[in-house]
């Protein structure tokens, strides 16, 4: 994978109970919530985000959705031009 960073972040022992997990699955929580807001920013792509977190390619999209991270990104007006576009060609009277 390259050079590697590692960073400590000290997180007060209240908080780390709140949260009712131990160290250890508390810091895999935060990884994946950094990597899940990377692909939903298009920082990463979906497979650099399943290799980051050592996760099958299938397993990382159920991840995905388990975490509402969209698969597809479409611009607002997206479907009202799509469907724009489809009531133009089939209103076309046929040669």
């Amino acid at each position: 994978m390259g050079q590697t960073i590692r960073f400590e972040w000290e997180l007060p022992a209240p908080l780390l109970h709140a949260f009712e997990m131990d160290e250890r699955k508390l810091t895999e929580e935060f990884k994946r919530a950094v990597v899940l807001d990377w692909v939903r920013t298009a920082r990463i792509s979906w497979r650099k985000g399943a290799e980051l977190l050592g996760m099958a390619y299938r397993e990382f999209l159920d991840l995905m959705s388990d975490h509402k991270v969209p698969l597809a990104d479409y611009e607002a007006e997206w479907l009202n031009k799509e469907l724009g576009a489809f009531k133009h060609i089939t209103q076309k009277p046929l040669p």
